[in-house]
């Protein structure tokens, strides 16, 4: 039999100054005892981590914006790893505008969501992307984001880690050892 110790809730701090070592495409921290990386994504070319004092983004060679917007549809993977149990995300630099799409592993949990700081439940995982993709065009030439905003930081705990406790087959064949030793003890007596 297992039981769960407590779990306490963790941050990490997105903004410039934080926890996120910055390298190109590629950024990694170590927050609590768990390491990790974000990686860039974009569809055009060149995707790299901007960080600024409100947070992070992406920024390519085709838009030098430096947050997270939809004109390319640009993404930030996190991976962690270990699996822990993610609390939330939280934006900046958000207008009433802005949503994002919100997947856990390979699987969308949220699509255009406003919701900031956005809550992802009871959800353990190892790894998170958040992603812009709201653009708009006219006459097929001018086109703008709907979506621009930066993530600020993230929350997660770390998964109760199980506590061996003994054996119930154990006590179960002590006690009937018991029972066995007091009833050849009450023959022997009789």
């Amino acid at each position: 039999m297992m039981i769960a110790t407590g779990a306490h809730a963790t941050t990490v701090n997105l903004m410039s100054g934080g926890d996120l070592h910055i390298l190109g495409s590629k950024g990694t921290f170590n927050v609590d005892g768990v390491s990790g990386t974000v990686h860039a994504g974009s569809y055009a070319h060149n995707p790299r981590i901007s960080q600024f004092h409100h947070g992070i983004g992406v920024r390519t060679s085709h838009d030098d914006t430096g947050n997270l917007d939809g004109l390319w549809d640009e993404w930030l993977t996190f991976t962690l790893h270990k699996t822990v149990r993610l609390i939330s995300v939280t934006f900046a630099h958000v207008d009433t505008t802005d949503d994002w799409d919100v997947y856990v592993g390979h699987t969308r949990v949220a699509n255009d969501s406003p919701s900031n700081p956005y809550d992802f439940g009871n959800v353990i995982a190892s790894a998170f992307t958040i992603l812009a993709d709201g653009h708009k065009c006219k006459l097929y030439i001018f086109c703008k984001s709907d979506d621009n905003f930066v993530i600020k930081k993230f929350e997660f705990e770390h998964t109760p880690a199980p506590v061996p406790l003994p054996a119930p087959g154990l006590l179960l064949i002590g006690g009937l050892a018991g029972f066995g030793f007091m009833r050849r003890r009450k023959q022997q007596v009789g």
